[in-house]
């Protein structure tokens, strides 16, 4: 296993990946969840870090939204982003598809518990035996597969409560984009009207049959009625030089003249 680490606040944030080159064969190979897509969860990746990187400065517009909201991420991994998130003081819940948060992100956020913290989590339902304090927030694990309704998968934690999404580097083969907009979309619209960040590490060329671009997934989005913004492209002391573009997202939908529903786009940003 290798261990990965980050200093946030004064704390050491770690998790644990596999090193598969060393360790051969993903043990989980055979289980009904897994895919090529579900394999890259013991990797960090570069948008993961450009979003630690920018949380990490506390007075950035991305700690703002974090800082004492609840925070759902998305395609959660190897979970070192939603620890971060949490160290920072977001209330936070990571998913993943079910093997690997029992794989990768359980065991990786009981190694960072506080045992001197007594945050409270502020999510409802099962929160209160699944959550964690961590540093100035807490965190919980639990299972979400875009692949499956939405309404089905909101146990023990109710994931539509959600102030803020984190969604980064999860929808780059073209196999996950369907999945991920659905997903996406459906927690969007809730009615209180929250935040989706999402990190996209552009890796499509004019040739790619798998990778999916920025462009295509953003058009994707906004045909379901979402704006966007581009916050801009970060980098990270971890992943020096590999941008990664940060977009804000909402779900606005207005009718036109003709009594069509369209989306806003007046704050879009290139």
């Amino acid at each position: 296993m290798i261990k990965v680490s980050v200093e946030v606040n004064g704390r050491e944030v770690s998790v644990l990946r596999k090193d598969l080159e060393v360790e051969g064969q993903d043990p989980h190979f055979f289980d009904e969840d897994y895919s090529v897509a579900a394999s890259t969860a013991w990797l960090v990746w570069e948008g993961s870090w450009a979003v630690v990187h920018l949380v990490r400065v506390q007075e950035s517009w991305l700690s703002d939204l974090v800082v004492g909201n609840r925070v759902l991420e998305l395609g959660s991994g190897t979970g070192l982003l939603g620890l971060v998130l949490a160290t920072v003081g977001g209330h936070v819940v990571m998913t993943d598809v079910a093997t690997m948060v029992e794989a990768v992100l359980k065991p990786n956020l009981e190694a960072n518990l506080d045992a001197t913290s007594d945050v409270a989590m502020r999510w409802q339902g099962g929160a209160r035996t699944e959550a964690c304090s961590l540093g100035a927030g807490s965190a919980a694990a639990q299972p979400l597969d875009w692949r499956k309704p939405l309404e089905l998968q909101l146990t023990p934690i109710d994931v539509r409560q959600c102030d803020v999404i984190i969604a980064a580097e999860c929808a780059w083969l073209h196999e996950l984009v369907d999945p991920f907009v659905e997903t996406l979309v459906a927690l969007l619209s809730a009615p209180h009207g929250p935040v989706a960040v999402l990190a996209f590490r552009d890796r499509a060329t004019a040739m790619s049959e798998s990778f999916v671009s920025a462009a295509a997934l953003l058009s994707r989005l906004q045909a379901r009625g979402c704006t966007y913004t581009k916050r801009g492209s970060f980098d990270a002391p971890e992943s020096r030089g590999l941008f990664t573009s940060i977009y804000e997202l909402r779900f606005v939908l207005e009718s036109n003249s003709k009594g069509e529903t369209v989306a806003d786009d007046h704050s879009q940003s290139q």
